[in-house]
């Protein structure tokens, strides 16, 4: 009689961790809600700040501040969604000496390790993919989360010319660090 108690004991056990892993493995996945979020850029063009930001965007987030080590961050950006208030600069951006949104109509990050810095700071190192390059890329951001809502606004600097973007502007006419920043809002 002690056996069957056993195999009962074990497949309850067994039956128990797996809803838990489960739960725990549902409580990292976040929803992005988009109407509350973005992700914007500056670049500096003759001693003066231009701004811009993308329209139409995706993010797979999987992430838990008790396991950072198992964080996944998967952004995927259509790059003709590209917008800014000049009109000589947006007109230019879907060009092929700037973004080519013909021939690469997505960029796209993904994480490769998720690192916590103290507090509510974090930092993803990465692979952007853009134009046709796969170049590292840091991503230095806070999280704060209340509830079911988490509120993550962050940063990150590239090299337009690693990307080819922008080759025939000189430096000195419009830098080549680019600030990448999010602001996202997202839901469990």
């Amino acid at each position: 009689m002690e056996f069957p108690m056993r195999k009962t004991f074990a497949a309850a056990f067994t039956a128990a961790s797996l809803i838990l892993a489960s739960g725990a493995a549902y409580a990292a996945e976040w929803t992005v809600d988009p109407a509350n979020s973005s992700i914007g850029f500056t670049v500096e063009q003759g001693g003066a700040p231009v701004s811009g930001s993308f329209g139409t965007w995706t993010a797979q987030i999987d992430f838990d501040p008790e396991n950072v080590s198992a964080a996944k961050i998967e952004a995927t950006i259509a790059t003709g969604s590209a917008q800014m208030a000049n009109a000589q600069f947006a007109g230019m951006l879907p060009g092929a000496d700037w973004l080519a949104t013909e021939a690469f109509p997505e960029a796209r990050f993904t994480s490769t390790s998720v690192t916590a810095k103290g507090g509510n700071a974090y930092e993803a190192e990465g692979t952007l993919s853009l134009r046709g390059e796969e170049k590292p890329v840091t991503l230095a951001f806070t999280l704060d989360i209340t509830g079911d809502t988490a509120v993550a606004k962050g940063t990150a600097t590239l090299s337009r010319s690693a990307y080819g973007i922008g080759a025939s502007v000189g430096q000195d006419n419009l830098k080549d660090a680019v600030a990448v920043t999010i602001d996202l809002t997202a839901t469990r």
